[in-house]
């Protein structure tokens, strides 16, 4: 990541974080219960709902006490979300449609994304205290590629599914958005106890297959618009995407190591 984005609690870095938590799930929630009608209308929708969330949650950001903690934030979040998405209601029938459905979505969406804007300014302070007591410049560390997983994810899967509509593709850019942060993590907290020696490479691949062969059926809706069937969809993709976090959590370790 470069610019502001590197650095987690930046006005940038907030609205992709309400980006990613909503659009993630407007979109996994009605893939999940089979929905395979136009996601235009959900995306508009999750994309205000983000910017307007984190517009307001920022601006109040000291009033409101998320630079107190994380309950705050948590807080704050899940109460937003729920007027938000409730003010959209007046305008759109899909969501008038499932009202208990789309409240809750809104809330489990919400909760987590006030609390990660409280977490990040959080922790962003400790680090820039850190440095200034030790007189060197900010270094956010592997902390400042924490946006690189959801692209690398987005990416993988969308060479893997090769989307014919736009349904798809916004499927999945979204559902290899969430895979990525998984492989992240499993790179980070397990690859790494072996170094991300080379080994853990087709290690990893293995195991995002086996990860990514159940998120073909997410697409179950558009099945007639992919190439491969679902399940082998699913696999390749998520082969795809730990394959790319594995070499990058190589490549990281052996810039740690200075090799």
């Amino acid at each position: 990541m470069i610019g502001p984005l590197r650095r987690r609690s930046s006005w940038p870095s907030s609205i992709a974080t309400g980006l990613i938590g909503w659009v993630g799930f407007a979109i996994i929630v009605p893939l999940a219960l089979g929905y395979a009608g136009s996601l235009r209308e959900l995306l508009i929708l999750a994309v205000i709902a983000a910017v307007v969330q984190v517009a307001v949650l920022r601006a109040g950001f000291t009033i409101l006490r998320l630079d107190r903690g994380l309950v705050a934030g948590a807080a704050w979040g899940g109460v937003t979300a729920a007027a938000i998405v409730a003010a959209e209601m007046c305008f759109s029938a899909t969501l008038r449609q499932h009202p208990w459905l789309a409240l809750a979505t809104a809330v489990y969406v919400g909760i987590p994304v006030g609390a990660f804007l409280s977490y990040f300014h959080r922790d962003d302070r400790a680090i820039e205290a850190e440095a200034a007591g030790a007189g060197r410049p900010v270094d956010y560390g592997r902390d400042a590629h924490w946006l690189d997983p959801f692209v690398y994810g987005a990416l993988a899967y969308e060479i893997a599914l090769v989307p014919r509509t736009p349904e798809v593709a916004i499927s999945a850019a979204v559902v290899g958005m969430i895979v990525g942060v998984v492989a992240a993590g499993v790179s980070h907290f397990i690859l790494s106890r072996w170094g991300n020696a080379p080994a853990t490479i087709p290690a990893a691949m293995l195991a995002g297959a086996v990860l990514g062969a159940p998120t073909g059926f997410l697409f179950r809706g558009y099945a007639a618009s992919l190439l491969l069937p679902l399940a082998a969809a699913g696999a390749l993709a998520g082969a795809l995407t730990f394959l790319t976090t594995a070499l990058v959590g190589r490549r990281l370790a052996l810039r740690e190591r200075g090799a």
